[in-house]
């Protein structure tokens, strides 16, 4: 019997997660960002720098700061409404950041 593979991020954590902070902002509140939310972020960085793409950088350690400080700016345009999908949403920022770098 095949084994099920886990992953490394809940996307369903995350989204309830996101869409609480984004509900929050909609209230004219100033949330903060969830510490599951941050470790989720670290974690997509951490793996998309494995990748056989990007690993041997010498620069990697600025490219992982690149891809988390553009994440966490982008968080307040994540809108629920539109997308279902926060995992996507923060690996295609740090992809780009990753490149831009």
């Amino acid at each position: 019997m095949a084994k099920k593979k886990t992953n490394y991020v809940n996307n369903p954590d995350l989204y309830a997660d996101l869409t609480n902070y984004y509900e929050a902002k909609q209230a004219g509140k100033d949330p903060a960002i969830s510490d599951y939310v941050g470790k989720c972020i670290l974690l997509i960085t951490e793996n998309l720098a494995r990748r056989p793409n990007f690993r041997d950088y010498s620069y990697i350690d600025e490219m992982k700061n690149d891809g988390i400080e553009r994440s966490i700016s982008a968080i307040k345009s994540f809108n629920p409404n539109k997308s279902n999908n926060p995992f996507g949403f923060f690996t295609q920022i740090i992809w780009h950041a990753f490149i831009k770098r």
